[in-house]
């Protein structure tokens, strides 16, 4: 038996612990999370710069229309469409690389020939018009892209 003081409790080293643990990630959050955001807006902003108009001038009315990967659905004769939204774009002079692609009611559509890639560029920002226009040969017809004037 002890007579005197009493000895105080002792503390537990786990409060201690935990928060010196609280903030060394309140300070790793502090320093992470301004530096995510700032790697996440360029991302947003830079990309989906260029905006596109496709007029139809083949004189016919195109279904199941197609601009690169973009599904265009039907496009009526004479008629505009705006794309937006798109990140880049691979330019050979100044017409898209890709074929268009566009089906025709009652015409054959021979397959598309692979583009060249020669003297291609990628676009990442700007706004381009391009007239759709068709060259026929008998039953059979072939797209193609103009620069729009």
């Amino acid at each position: 038996m002890h007579f005197g003081k009493k000895s105080p409790p002792s503390q537990s080293p786990r409060p201690l612990v935990a928060s010196i643990l609280i903030q060394a990630i309140m300070l790793k959050f502090k320093f992470i999370f301004p530096l995510a955001i700032l790697m996440l807006i360029p991302s947003l902003t830079i990309g989906q710069n260029i905006q596109i108009k496709v007029f139809n001038k083949t004189g016919y009315d195109l279904d199941s229309v197609l601009f690169g990967h973009f599904y265009l659905g039907k496009l009526s004769k004479d008629s505009t469409v705006f794309l937006s939204g798109i990140d880049e774009i691979t330019m050979q002079g100044d017409v898209p690389l890709n074929r268009p692609f566009g089906l025709i009611e009652g015409k054959k559509r021979p397959f598309n020939l692979t583009p060249c890639g020669t003297k291609s560029k990628k676009k990442k920002e700007g706004s381009y018009a391009f007239d759709l226009f068709i060259y026929e040969t008998g039953n059979e017809y072939r797209l193609y892209w103009k620069k729009h004037e």
